[in-house]
């Protein structure tokens, strides 16, 4: 659309009359909200009642994080050699003790 169309669009928009509401748009919409009692809104939820809708999530998540622990440590343990200790203290003197000099 080029802009002298949209110009055009937007004078002939301007020229019309605005839409007039109903007569009884003010009655209508204070019988709408005297419809709408306090009594209907719903009181603020304490924290117990947020942990009891909580608690199906939260246990199902606490349920994933324990199989996933279980199964990486036996995944580890299988794959690792038997006795990690001595892994460690090989480990240990081959880097922190520095390089053996035979000259002595």
């Amino acid at each position: 659309m080029n802009n002298l169309k949209l110009k055009q669009l937007f004078a002939a928009a301007r020229r019309e009359t605005p839409p007039v509401p109903a007569t009884d748009f003010a009655a209508a919409v204070l019988r709408a909200a005297r419809r709408e009692t306090p009594e209907e809104m719903p009181a603020p939820a304490g924290i117990l009642e947020q942990l009891n809708g909580w608690f199906p999530r939260l246990a199902l998540a606490s349920l994933m994080l324990i199989v996933l622990c279980v199964a990486a440590d036996n995944l580890l343990t299988a794959a690792s050699p038997a006795d990690s200790g001595d892994m460690a203290a090989q480990f240990s003197s081959q880097y922190f003790a520095g390089p053996e000099t035979e000259d002595l």
